[in-house]
């Protein structure tokens, strides 16, 4: 059965987007692409069909901030973009607990969109994008991702990707910044050249010094322009009058973190619009209800979920 759900949202770190200077998002008529009729939700967000809620949004923050399309050269974009637009996808139906009943019982993301009458696609993407930078999320995520084993085959991963790149593999990593990382990065890297574990790459082994000069001098210049951005917030913050008219100077951290987000995230707005405008034309304009949903799924949709728990045991068979 054919799918007609589409989706898109924005999350990332501080560290990467404050210089996001990305190329403006394609605006031609081509629509984001739904996950493939054999798609498993699970699969995408890197789940199993009984995880948790909880489980669920860990897992989307963190597939989310990996396949960033920022977090890709350019040439890879587009690529990531559709990577992206299904990860939210499945988070989408997954989150909530009517959608994934539905998606569960029919194997059908376009029945499980279906479900809620006066659910509005384009507005939960919008949602989505403005909230999606968290600091307690990221922080926590960060916590537990930095010395893991995960990281350490996504750093080797993208070692092998781009062939010993570190230009590359510093905007593949997830959550990484060159002057916080780059000596446990080379450990990691140098770790598996000695064990055998890795191919010794002519960019990695034979890095000019002077390239290794300018990410770091990019890096800084980085710091240099968030301390200011942050710089900014703080002083808008310290002239904001606070009870009976007097200007208050003591912020607590989390307001100055959320007003540098926001900050971020208006700067970045309007790359979005274009994929909001065309969600909104598929969908219908806000408030204005779906066409009757079917009280009884269809035949083919109980043969879709057959199909799919069938070559999922397949593969766990041919594993």
């Amino acid at each position: 059965m054919p799918r007609k759900s589409k989706s898109q949202a924005r999350s990332e770190s501080p560290e990467s987007l404050r210089d996001s200077e990305s190329p403006e998002p394609r605006r031609d008529s081509e629509s984001p692409e739904p996950p493939s009729p054999e798609t498993d939700l699970y699969e995408i967000l890197g789940v199993s069909s009984d995880a948790t809620a909880d489980q669920i949004k860990s897992a989307y923050r963190k597939q989310a901030l990996k396949h960033h399309p920022d977090k890709v050269p350019a040439d890879e974009r587009d690529a990531a973009n559709k990577k992206f637009q299904q990860i939210a996808f499945a988070y989408a139906i997954l989150s909530d607990a009517k959608r994934r009943e539905r998606y569960d019982l029919t194997g059908s993301t376009s029945e499980a969109v279906d479900v809620d009458e006066d659910f509005n696609w384009a507005d939960f993407y919008r949602e989505q994008f403005s909230s999606a930078i968290d600091t307690s999320a990221i922080d926590k995520l960060k916590q537990e991702y930095q010395g893991s084993a995960e990281e350490e085959r996504d750093v080797l991963a993208a070692y092998e990707t781009y062939r010993g790149d570190l230009d590359k593999v510093y905007e593949s990593v997830l959550l990484c910044n060159v002057l916080d990382d780059d000596e446990r990065f080379r450990a990691i890297i140098d770790r598996a050249l000695a064990e055998g574990r890795a191919k010794k790459h002519k960019s990695y082994v034979e890095e000019p010094a002077k390239k290794r000069e300018r990410r770091l001098k990019r890096a800084q210049k980085e710091a240099k322009e968030a301390e200011a951005l942050a710089a900014e917030v703080e002083e808008k913050q310290s002239i904001k009058p606070g009870r009976g008219g007097k200007k208050s100077t003591t912020k607590k951290k989390n307001d100055g973190d959320n007003e540098l987000l926001k900050m971020i995230q208006q700067r970045q707005a309007t790359r979005a619009e274009a994929f909001f405008d065309r969600l909104e034309q598929q969908y219908g304009q806000p408030g204005r209800k779906r066409a009757a949903k079917m009280d009884e799924p269809p035949e083919e949709a109980f043969a879709a979920t057959a199909a799919r728990k069938t070559a999922k045991k397949k593969r766990k068979t041919d594993a």
